[in-house]
């Protein structure tokens, strides 16, 4: 049985859990396989309908919203109480970040694949592009890094990103978004860091 996407009425409000472990892609498709599927999907639900589970980026979240108002006017609120990224950032703040749970990914992270922790994230190898990697705490790539990058993605504007080389396609810090890569500063490290300094990402190397 395929649980990527599941779909359950709950007193007449349509709760829709998206699988946390799936890739983005494969949500998409399985939801727009289910909406193509049904002409009465929507036909009980008299209230909102509520998406939930998988933490979505701000633009996957506006993807999913206007695929259900393709099939329904009804209102749909993204669920998000744990939600890591830019639209969950309330206030910005400092804690010391070399505490911190840290999870390990082995190989390669390929285009596609999310990865999300609420702690710090060490991958033991590249993050291609269209791959994304999210922490609440540092990024520390053992490799190169040309995907996207959220580190400090709850507000923590001390968080750091490190790699042997990063040319990702975006790259944040809290609520910082570097949005064009800058020169480089020559520092005699064989790595490469991005920091927040004077309130803009600096990658120095």
């Amino acid at each position: 049985m395929n649980t990527d996407v599941l779909f359950e009425t709950k007193d007449k409000k349509l709760v829709v859990t998206l699988n946390k472990d799936a890739s983005y892609q494969e949500i998409k498709e399985k939801l727009a396989q289910i909406l193509d599927s049904s002409d009465t999907l929507f036909d009980e639900v008299d209230g909102k309908i509520v998406v939930k589970g998988k933490r979505l980026l701000d633009g996957e979240e506006i993807e999913i919203m206007n695929m259900i108002h393709e099939k329904t006017p009804q209102e749909v609120e993204i669920e998000r109480p744990k939600q890591m990224g830019l639209a969950s950032i309330n206030n910005i703040f400092t804690k010391d970040t070399t505490i911190t749970n840290t999870k390990v990914v082995t190989g390669t992270i390929r285009s596609g694949r999310r990865v999300d922790f609420e702690g710090s994230i060490v991958v033991l190898g590249d993050v291609n592009g269209g791959a994304e990697v999210i922490a609440e705490g540092n990024i520390i790539v053992l490799g190169n890094l040309r995907g996207f990058a959220h580190a400090g993605a709850k507000g923590n504007r001390s968080a750091f990103i490190a790699a042997n080389a990063i040319n990702p396609t975006q790259l944040r810090i809290a609520d910082i978004i570097m949005k064009t890569m800058t020169e480089k500063k020559e520092i005699g490290n064989s790595y490469e860091v991005a920091a927040i300094k004077l309130g803009e990402i600096v990658i120095e190397k």
